[in-house]
């Protein structure tokens, strides 16, 4: 064999090899490739030793210390052998931690969005029964109460298309009827959400428990678990609030102009602004969505929620992907890791934000008094500034630098188009 020539090729990189050998092991450690994973053997003639090797660099120290096994003389002409074998592999989950931490091509970093991070006709499936059953069951609970469903919207990542997948947190938004402003809302809540708990008990049907019932401020939140599979289980955030008349020009802006002079519940206009967070996210392009996933990953893996610590919220992080991408001149096609090292770069410099929208009111709306210092103004809710919602900056600053040094993106440079 011409052991000068390269004739094998890795299948990702398309980087060539003088060896079966070193490609293999070259997929194995640069990409993360296991599906070669095998054990390695020394075929070296008078060699006595029965135990194989996991890795090639183990073959190479057997054959430069050979000891007992076989002499000197003669090694240079051993070859190594790969032993196809169903060895119980490293699992992907397990790998995707090393998505940050090593090399990885551009459509690597497609594939690990596409099949690990988004959400599959399963997932949808649970959550649209989830959904279905809850709102059946709203429906019977509150047949004879003051308080009936005018709507049950679904709200969150899920219903903007950046849900994690696997991640199964549903926001629902209950709009109700008897509940036609915010001041009606702010003082009826606390009998709401009462009335909801007691209502709703310790199941939904025949299919569904309900666990870990927890009222807040705005919501009542809980466990639902499948009875035959309790593997199966969704985390919901129930939000009365009152129907939002937002349709038209005309009617949003009566709708804000009202809502800025009702200062002392703009708390509670929030629930009820849901679809409009919803349409400003969810119609961004496919690709601008897996981003956001890519984002939110990074963040779920490197600043998880603990204790009281406030970490940037989902909504967030979705506004700054945008935001980046908008400064990039919206392109259509990108790569994912320049996209990604620019929302690095944008949170690392996040003293220096001052970002608001004016797709559904006027900035001049905007109250003054959230205008100084780093804002991220909500462009569904002018009274909100999201960058207020994060008390834990300088953690989040330092991981982005950080992430920018490893491998996936220490030689990535932010161009203009993101290409």
């Amino acid at each position: 064999m011409d052991w000068g020539s390269k004739l094998y090729q890795c299948t990702i990189c398309l980087k060539r090899f003088n060896t079966e050998i070193g490609r293999v092991d070259h997929q194995m450690e640069v990409h993360g490739d296991y599906s070669f994973y095998g054990v390695f053997t020394c075929s070296y003639e008078s060699c006595t030793r029965t135990r194989t090797f996991r890795r090639q660099v183990d073959v190479g120290n057997h054959l430069k210390n050979p000891g007992k096994w076989h002499q000197r003389r003669g090694v240079e002409n051993s070859i190594f052998h790969l032993v196809p074998m169903f060895l119980s592999l490293p699992s992907t989950r397990k790998e995707e931690k090393g998505i940050f931490e090593r090399a990885r091509s551009s459509p690597e970093v497609n594939k690990f969005v596409s099949d690990e991070l988004q959400p599959d006709g399963e997932f949808h499936g649970l959550l649209n029964n989830a959904i279905d059953s809850l709102y059946r069951e709203l429906q019977k609970g509150l047949e004879y109460t003051n308080y009936g469903i005018h709507n049950l919207i679904k709200g969150g990542s899920i219903a903007k298309g950046t849900a994690l997948k696997n991640n199964a947190d549903l926001d629902c938004v209950m709009v109700m009827n008897g509940i036609e402003n915010a001041s009606q809302l702010s003082s009826k809540l606390p009998d709401i959400l009462y009335m909801l708990e007691s209502r709703l008990g310790s199941s939904i049907g025949d299919s569904w428990s309900l666990t870990s019932i927890k009222k807040t401020r705005f919501s009542l939140q809980f466990n639902m678990s499948r009875y035959f599979n309790p593997g199966e289980s969704v985390k919901v955030d129930l939000l009365p609030t009152f129907e939002a008349s937002v349709a038209g020009i005309d009617g949003r802006e009566r709708f804000y102009r009202k809502m800025l002079e009702d200062r002392k519940n703009w708390p509670y206009y929030s629930a009820a602004l849901v679809l409009v967070q919803k349409h400003f996210v969810k119609e961004r392009p496919a690709l601008v969505k897996g981003l956001i996933r890519l984002v939110k990953y990074w963040r779920k893996t490197y600043i998880p929620q603990s204790g009281s610590k406030h970490v940037p919220p989902s909504y967030l992080l979705e506004l700054l992907t945008i935001h980046a991408w908008e400064n990039a001149n919206q392109p259509e096609s990108f790569d994912l890791k320049i996209g990604f090292k620019a929302v690095m770069e944008v949170l690392k410099n996040h003293q220096s934000l001052r970002v608001s929208w004016g797709d559904y009111y006027r900035k001049s709306l905007i109250p003054s008094s959230l205008l100084y210092g780093p804002y991220v103004i909500d462009p569904a809710n002018p009274t909100n500034n999201l960058h207020d919602a994060v008390d834990c900056w300088d953690e989040v600053k330092k991981v982005a630098e950080e992430t920018m040094r490893k491998p996936l993106l220490r030689d990535v440079w932010v161009t203009a188009n993101w290409r």
